[in-house]
This record gives C-alpha cells, sequence and structure tokens, in this order.
C-alpha cells in the first residue's frame, strides 16, 4: 500500500472515530431525554395515584411500572421506597445509535428524586407533643411551621416555638417533656418540625427566643421550594415515620443534630441503616449498612453513635387530637413506640 494510500485510509478511519463519538454523545443527549421523560411519567402517576391516607408501600406498589416511547428510543420508570414516609422516582432511558444500545439512568440523587409524604391535617386538630430521647449535649429548641393550603408564600406564618431551648428532656423530670399547641390547625395544613440547635445553651429556657437569630443552625424535617410550596422534599437531617402517641394518629420525629456529616452521609444511614463498623467508604459513599433493624412497632431502631449519623439525637411523638379531646380518624396511624 503506498504512502498516499495509507494516510488516505488513516484519515478515513479517525472520520469514522469522530462520527461514531459525536452519534454516542447525540444518543447519551437523547437517552437522557428520554430517562428524564420517564421520571416525569412516573411521577405525574405517583401524584395521580396518592390518597391522603396511602402510605408509601401501597403507592409504589399501585404504580408500579411505567414503560414508553420517546424520541426514538424508550424508557422504563419505577418508584423505590427509600424510608417510612418517602419514596423516589427511578427512569431508565435506552435508545439504539449505530447499533448499539445508549442508556442513561436517573434516580441516584435523593434530594433531586423523591417524593415524601408530609405529615398533614385532614380535620381540625390541635398538637400534642413529648420527647422521647434528647441525648446530645446541646439545648435544642422545637418548632412547628404549618404551611397552609392556598396560601403564598409571604403569607404564610412563621415557624411558632413548640419547646423552648433544652436538653436530656426525656431524662430528667426538671426538663419540661411534654407539650401541647392548643390553637385549632385547619385541615389540609402541613406541618414541618424544625430542631433549632443552641450549642453552649446559653438559650436554655428562653421562651423569647429569636427564630434563627439566636441558634447556631436549624434542622428541617422537610424542605420546600421559595416559589412552589407545593414542592416538598425530605430534608437530609430528620426523619419522620407515622405511628400513635397516646392512642391518636401521629408521627414519631427524629433528628441528627450536628453539622459534622456530609449530606452523603446522611442520607446513606436514611437510606441503608447503620453499619456494622464506623468507617465511611468515599470511594461507594457507604458506610455499608444492609437495612433498618425495626422495633415492635416498626419504626427504625435508634442507637447512638456519635461518629455516625445516628438521628437519636432528638426524638419526640406528635399526636393530633380534635380540639375537643378526641384522637383525630384522618390521620394516617401505626403503633405506639417507645423509641
Amino acid at each position: 500500500m503506498s504512502v498516499v494510500s495509507l494516510i488516505a485510509l488513516q484519515g478515513q478511519q479517525m472520520s469514522m472515530d469522530t462520527q461514531d463519538r459525536q452519534s454516542r454523545r447525540e444518543g447519551q443527549v437523547i437517552a437522557r431525554q428520554i430517562a428524564r421523560s420517564g421520571h416525569n411519567a412516573v411521577l405525574a402517576e405517583a401524584r395521580a395515584e396518592t390518597d391522603p391516607g396511602d402510605d408509601v408501600t401501597s403507592i409504589v406498589s399501585d404504580v408500579g411500572t411505567i414503560t414508553g416511547d420517546y424520541e426514538g428510543g424508550n424508557y422504563r420508570a419505577w418508584l423505590e421506597k427509600i424510608s417510612p414516609t418517602a419514596f423516589k422516582a427511578v427512569s431508565e432511558g435506552k435508545k439504539i445509535v449505530a447499533d448499539r444500545v445508549v442508556k442513561h439512568e436517573l434516580g441516584d440523587n435523593y434530594a433531586d428524586n423523591h417524593m415524601v409524604k408530609v405529615p398533614t391535617v385532614n380535620a381540625p386538630s390541635t398538637l400534642n407533643l413529648q420527647f422521647i430521647e434528647s441525648m446530645a449535649g446541646y439545648c435544642s429548641a422545637v418548632y412547628l411551621q404549618r404551611i397552609l393550603p392556598n396560601t403564598e408564600p409571604e403569607d404564610q406564618p412563621d415557624p411558632e416555638m413548640i419547646f423552648a431551648p433544652n436538653n436530656r428532656r426525656a431524662q430528667d423530670e426538671d426538663r419540661e417533656s411534654t407539650a401541647t399547641y392548643d390553637e385549632t390547625i385547619q385541615p389540609g395544613t402541613k406541618l414541618n418540625f424544625i430542631l433549632a440547635v443552641d450549642k453552649n445553651c446559653s438559650e436554655r429556657g428562653n421562651t423569647s427566643a429569636d427564630y434563627p437569630e439566636d441558634y447556631d443552625h436549624t434542622q428541617l424535617s422537610f424542605s420546600q421550594d421559595s416559589e412552589n410550596l407545593n414542592k416538598v422534599r425530605e430534608a437530609p437531617f430528620g426523619m419522620v415515620e407515622e405511628t400513635t402517641f397516646g392512642g391518636t394518629n401521629g408521627w414519631r420525629v427524629s433528628f441528627e443534630d450536628q453539622r459534622v456529616f456530609n449530606e452523603s452521609q446522611l442520607w446513606d444511614v436514611k437510606d441503608n441503616g447503620y453499619p456494622d463498623h464506623t468507617g465511611w467508604n468515599s470511594g461507594e459513599e457507604t458506610y455499608g449498612g444492609d437495612g433498618w433493624d425495626k422495633n415492635a412497632a416498626d419504626l427504625r431502631e435508634l442507637r447512638d453513635f456519635g461518629n455516625v449519623p445516628d438521628f437519636s439525637d432528638q426524638v419526640f411523638r406528635v399526636g393530633l387530637s380534635s380540639p375537643g379531646g378526641d384522637s383525630e380518624e384522618g390521620a394516617e396511624s401505626g403503633e405506639i413506640a417507645d423509641k
């Protein structure tokens, strides 16, 4: 073969390789669009299938797997339960490019790709709260943020103090461990519980502490879109599980009150439970937990670690009752838990 022919052949091969790489890149873009279409479709189906009384397991089961065609490819999308109150959408998009299957999957980012069942009041109610555990040395206050239906963000009420800053409430009879929010909460109101952390206890017992200025940091059960309050995500520092309290329907709320862990570490424990060891695998971004142990009430069995996110620092129960004292029948229920 002559030098000229060889150069021409090499040039032709380089051109074909370039075209192949470009086609694959374009295929990846399309596969991502296909996966996004499936992701949106399964979330829309989840919203359509969700009723106030549904639990997460039934929602995941009812939605099942959704398939469809888009942009010359196809998607397969489904829901995965990631906590007692939350699920994420997973979608796989496929596109055949140059006889090769190009895939793209959405759903690994917990913060962006999962939905939660936010505690919602279904009948006029008051709240009863009781601390179960308050192990950390920090003094923490608990605030209630009511998210009112059909109300613009700027017109929503400010967070309201339920417990003044304090610590070790459940172990010390001199420190208030129960509280009642007597104001009647109207149906359709969503409840967001906030832990406000006073690290040096300078605000201990101060019922007039300014929120959030007088605290070192705040931890929310749920985060909201500032423009659209209907877009609510489970926040990384808190866990909310449906249960009962004193015979009334409600939730157990548990917080990790330290700010020494990154979000990947928090989500890993929330999703996979406590590890058998305390080492963080940075390559795989996991502690290596293989699931949560459950207590007799089918709630996550909380333990104290310190060097692993344990969500046992501040734990309390919330019960709903009618203004007359009866339990609210419209809220989801479970079994009472001691932990």
